[in-house]
């Protein structure tokens, strides 16, 4: 009987990585694909501007994500056998992340008349709104927690390619840089109706007006890990927009691209953490020791494959931006690339690292650290840019890195070597 149940559960992990891995490709490694046109067509200055504002809208998901990525698929992950819990669940958190989404959008509508570099890219922000409310009604959590990841694949995958073919097949050149952000807000919105719809109809789930006190538990219960994401979303994507303002858009688009790059690398083995998840927490349910084996056995698996891959990125960065770039590089823009890459041996131990501070419920270190790393970061980004430039930013964010990953383990380790023992 045992072992028919781990057959099914590996069976259950082997289908939900699989359709993680399809489903990171399409979010992460085809946009590199599309790169290398889009900086032909727009210009590498073109291309910062786009980066500019999308890491602007990308605050507004961070917010109204509001972790529960990671506290929505805990609490749907154990209730996922009582009906009027679910919709309990689900109504509470897809209310709170509209509320959080329009607030975000009346701010920097407000915002954007009194800055302005904010005013002079408006239309591209008014035009990248529709894309935040996608991401909004998109419940990535609800699926993860049920562990019916397949449902996304195929969504996000039919509607990437559409927006793909949208792109080369009608933005030609610079004048076109606003079809760019309106392609994007139209196929991010698809995939978030169907997505819910999908969620409601075939889970029976039904959406009903909750108290509420039920909002401010979850409000409450997802806290830190909301505060510790937007620190983490803060003093990485800060960096592009302190460039925005101290830089020339030609700066900014190459530290866009080699970020990009690193980001699509760097959560190669995402689907392996995200798909482990779900189960890690009932495994902690059972037993710490079990745990904490589990997860030093993922750790070994992740710096056996990651570690390899930073070592070749070093070494091949000058060609692997000649593809992208489609142009000779300089040798600024190489160095960039060049030091970025060493963080990808450890790229995947913050999601592993949080996953687990999560699973034990101690989000309120994962708070402190986060903040003190994003609040170094934010006082020390611009007078590293002043001193040094664009490579004073590229060290200072590989020191807060590793600092960010050796706090977070040994806190873990010590803990729950100290409760193993108890």
């Amino acid at each position: 009987m045992k072992k028919i149940e781990n057959s099914t559960t590996l069976k259950r992990l082997g289908d939900n990585f699989v359709s993680l891995v399809i489903l990171q490709f399409v979010n992460y490694l085809l946009p590199l694909f599309l790169i290398p046109y889009l900086i032909r067509v727009l210009g590498i200055d073109g291309f910062g501007i786009y980066s500019f504002v999308l890491a602007i809208m990308m605050y507004g998901v961070q917010m109204s994500d509001y972790g529960f990525e990671l506290s929505g698929t805990y609490h749907i992950s154990l209730h996922r056998d009582n009906p009027s819990k679910l919709n309990e669940i689900f109504s509470s958190i897809l209310t709170v992340k509209v509320l959080i989404a329009f607030s975000y959008l009346s701010l920097l509508t407000f915002l954007s008349f009194f800055i302005d570099k904010l005013y002079l890219y408006q239309d591209f922000i008014f035009l990248s709104f529709g894309m935040l409310l996608g991401h909004v009604i998109f419940p990535v959590w609800f699926f993860q927690g049920l562990e019916k990841m397949r449902y996304i694949m195929y969504l996000n995958g039919f509607l990437r390619l559409l927006f793909f073919l949208l792109i080369f097949a009608f933005v030609k050149d610079k004048s076109d840089l606003y079809l760019l952000f309106l392609f994007q807000t139209i196929t991010t919105l698809m995939i978030g109706v169907f997505a819910l719809t999908l969620a409601i109809k075939n889970f029976n789930i039904t959406f009903t007006i909750q108290p509420l006190d039920r909002l401010f538990y979850y409000l409450k219960d997802g806290w830190y890990i909301f505060t510790s994401k937007f620190a983490v979303e803060f003093y990485t994507t800060v960096n592009i927009i302190i460039l925005g303002f101290l830089s020339t858009p030609i700066i900014m688009g190459y530290y866009a691209v080699s970020i990009k790059i690193i980001h699509a690398l760097g959560t190669l083995l995402d689907p392996l953490t995200r798909t482990v998840y779900p189960y890690l927490i009932k495994v902690y349910q059972g037993s710490s020791q079990d745990f904490i084996l589990r997860n030093k056995q993922l750790a070994v698996i992740i710096f056996t494959i990651m570690f390899p891959v930073a070592l070749l990125v070093g070494y091949f960065s000058e060609p692997i931006l000649e593809i992208i770039t489609g142009k000779e590089v300089a040798p600024l823009n190489v160095e960039i690339l060049q030091v970025f890459s060493i963080s990808l041996s450890i790229y995947l131990y913050g999601s592993q690292f949080t996953n687990m501070l999560v699973t034990i419920k101690e989000t309120k270190f994962l708070n402190k650290i986060l903040f003190l790393t994003a609040g170094i970061n934010v006082v020390f980004a611009p007078i590293f840019v002043y001193v040094f430039g664009v490579m004073g930013m590229v060290w200072l964010s590989i020191f807060m890195a590793f600092a960010l990953m050796i706090s977070k383990g040994y806190y873990l380790f010590s803990y729950l070597n100290k409760k193993a023992h108890m």
